[in-house]
């Protein structure tokens, strides 16, 4: 019998490869073995580590499954987390390729953009509050690198969360003052609306997922640093693109964001 190591280590080069040649991995619980929820943010840290090891460094994190929309089409029952690097940032004008994925999905999302450290245990919203520089409008890409799009939790997580990538907006409002439970969000394709929610699909409130994000982290011996972007949580479901679409999303107050993706 293979030892957990052993496994962890076929998971990771397995999702390395599907990353890279942008093709997806069979489903890796039934091939390799399964591991365990703690494992797999072992592999994810494996992944992000590969990445720095490429030159890249860190940008953020991401929190997924915060919606009961997303909880709905993963699967998943609790939120989970994932690390952002340089290379998975795409500036408003880069536009977005599709054969750079397995199968390239769009979420909207509320970013927050740190002004200082937020370390846990015991982080509370008034923590989250003070600690945030702004908030921004955002776009995450997302990709399950093994087949179908049915990752058990594990199998999401060790996949980075499926984070692909990161659009952010042209503007930063301040928190203070912001009742982001109410901040609106409406996805548009090729001019059709798909769907639409607002924040308090995020746990009640995108400063709740912060807040959660902090104290998670802290589990994992890591912390929320200055200059972090974080991802709250896709407000509704995830839609699939392909080259030739056009994704328009719209915030209430944030702004909008609209790309091409091309092949």
């Amino acid at each position: 019998m293979e030892t957990n190591d052993a496994i962890k280590q076929k998971w990771f080069e397995s999702l390395v490869r599907a990353r890279d040649k942008a093709r997806p991995t069979t489903r890796l619980g039934s091939t390799f073995g399964e591991v365990s929820t703690e494992e797999a943010y072992d592999i994810q840290a494996m992944l992000v580590e590969d990445r720095l090891q490429k030159g890249e460094h860190i940008i953020g994190w991401k929190v997924g499954a915060t919606s009961l929309s997303i909880m709905n089409q993963l699967k998943i029952t609790e939120p989970i987390l994932g690390c952002m690097t340089s290379g998975s940032y795409y500036p408003l004008l880069k536009g977005v390729k599709a054969s750079d994925f397995c199968k390239l999905a769009v979420e909207g999302e509320i970013a927050f953009i740190m002004g200082k450290n937020l370390r846990g245990p015991g982080i509370t919203k008034a923590d989250t509050i003070i600690a945030t520089a702004g908030v921004m409008g955002a776009v995450e890409l997302v990709d399950c690198r093994t087949k179908d799009w049915k990752p058990s939790i594990t199998e999401a997580v060790a996949d980075n969360s499926l984070h692909a990538g990161l659009i952010l907006g042209s503007s930063m409002k301040s928190i203070i003052g912001f009742d982001l439970s109410k901040e609106g969000v409406i996805l548009r394709k090729n001019g059709a609306l798909l769907t639409s929610a607002c924040g308090v699909e995020a746990l009640g409130d995108p400063v709740n997922v912060v807040t959660w994000l902090a104290n998670k982290l802290s589990q994992l011996g890591r912390e929320i640093r200055k200059g972090d972007v974080i991802l709250t949580g896709s407000l509704t479901e995830f839609v699939f693109v392909e080259p030739g679409d056009v994704v328009d999303v719209n915030f209430t107050s944030l702004g909008n964001i609209q790309f091409a993706v091309r092949k």
